[in-house]
């Protein structure tokens, strides 16, 4: 026997997303949108049940037409037979008396919200009985939290849910509440799969040939870093076997691109390069590297390449400072060349490189003044 599993954890609903700026808004919907498009999948993809590794909501208080979002959605799941299991996370932990899970109910869904794993939840799937394992970490109950995750007796097909950091991942340091584990930590628990959730970068941990438990990561890019396609996790599960397909679930793609604006020189063309990586559903970080002649507009580009991109973020780290246009400068008689000159004495007699980039700064600075207010 085996069971499909839909795999998702840190959707962040209710987050602010004050990072995107105008857009946060409308990014806010996006989230909501990527939480309905899930559950269209899980109904589509014909699943057994909808796992949810924690931080479904970005805090543990949350917005009431958030709650009803979900509270719909998972009836929708729960009336086509579809089970849901989740654990809170770090943002929607269960701390406070005001926890959105103390609060609200939702029916169809089972939330494992014990310090520890008494005993594990067992559904009935497919004629058989499955268990499952979570619980919903607290600083002052949870010394044993993952070592209660250990499988019980007993065949049949055997999960866990998980919101804990890989040991020695690049994404973040780790603290106690992140409940760090190592792959082989997880393996010995012998479990069928483990559902994970808290890094939002997917990612699944082997040993010995065999899936042992998957990150889905975030379904939406949450902030840059988080780029690329967002997906979650179909996962046939069955004794001993865990087999995993991804897909891209996502609303906008978030993304981060390096362009050698020196590459560029002639009129019009780094707008007609940036308005080549454009696209409407795209919200871009771009970083403008190079040695440039002229100082850069980047507010004037921005300008002009409204529209094209969902948003875009235009980061100036071009250098004018070994240009043969400021080069030829330097040599006049003016407040520019004089200014330039000076500048280039500092430099030269700069004791630390944090002094010379602030030399470069300032011209690339004063210079941009130059040239976009006329001045000589």
């Amino acid at each position: 026997m085996a069971i499909r599993i839909l795999h998702t954890a840190d959707l962040h609903l209710g987050a602010s997303l004050k990072n995107y700026g105008e857009l946060a808004r409308g990014r806010r919907q996006d989230f909501l949108k990527t939480f309905d498009r899930i559950v269209n999948l899980a109904i589509k993809r014909e699943v057994d049940c909808l796992l949810v590794a924690g931080d479904l909501f970005d805090s543990a208080q949350v917005d009431a037409e958030i709650v009803g979002r979900v509270q719909d959605g998972f009836e929708r799941l729960s009336g086509r037979g579809i089970r849901i299991v989740l654990i809170p996370g770090t943002h929607d932990n269960v701390v406070s008396a005001e926890s959105v899970y103390n609060r609200h109910s939702f029916a169809g869904a089972h939330i494992l919200k014990d310090p520890v794993v008494n005993e594990p939840l067992p559904l009935e799937i497919r004629g058989a009985t499955v268990y499952f394992y979570g619980f919903a970490y607290r600083s002052d109950r949870s010394r044993e939290a993952l070592e209660s995750l250990r499988r019980r007796d007993g065949g049949g097909i055997h999960v866990g849910l998980l919101h804990g950091s890989l040991k020695g991942s690049p994404e973040w340091d780790m603290r106690k509440k992140d409940i760090p584990f190592t792959t082989p930590e997880l393996a010995a628990l012998g479990l069928d799969y483990i559902a994970l959730g808290h890094y939002h970068n997917v990612g699944c941990l082997e040993e010995q040939g065999r899936i042992i438990a998957c990150y889905p990561g975030s379904p939406e890019g949450k902030k840059f870093g988080e780029n690329g396609e967002r997906h979650v996790l179909i996962v046939e599960v069955g004794e001993g076997s865990a087999a995993v397909e991804k897909v891209p679930v996502q609303s906008r793609i978030v993304n981060e691109f390096t362009v050698d604006a020196s590459l560029f020189p002639e009129p019009g063309a780094l707008e007609g390069e940036l308005a080549r990586l454009a696209s409407p559903d795209l919200i871009a970080r771009i970083r403008l590297v190079g040695t440039v002649e002229d100082p850069l507009d980047t507010s004037n580009l921005s300008g002009r390449l409204q529209g094209r991109y969902s948003w875009l973020e235009l980061l100036d780290e071009t250098d004018l400072y070994d240009s043969s246009h400021v080069k030829r400068m330097e040599r006049e008689d003016s407040i520019r060349g004089l200014f330039i000159r000076k500048v280039h004495d500092r430099f030269e007699k700069a004791e630390t490189e944090a002094e010379q980039e602030l030399c470069r700064d300032a011209l690339k600075l004063v210079m941009g003044r130059f040239v976009r207010g006329g001045g000589n």
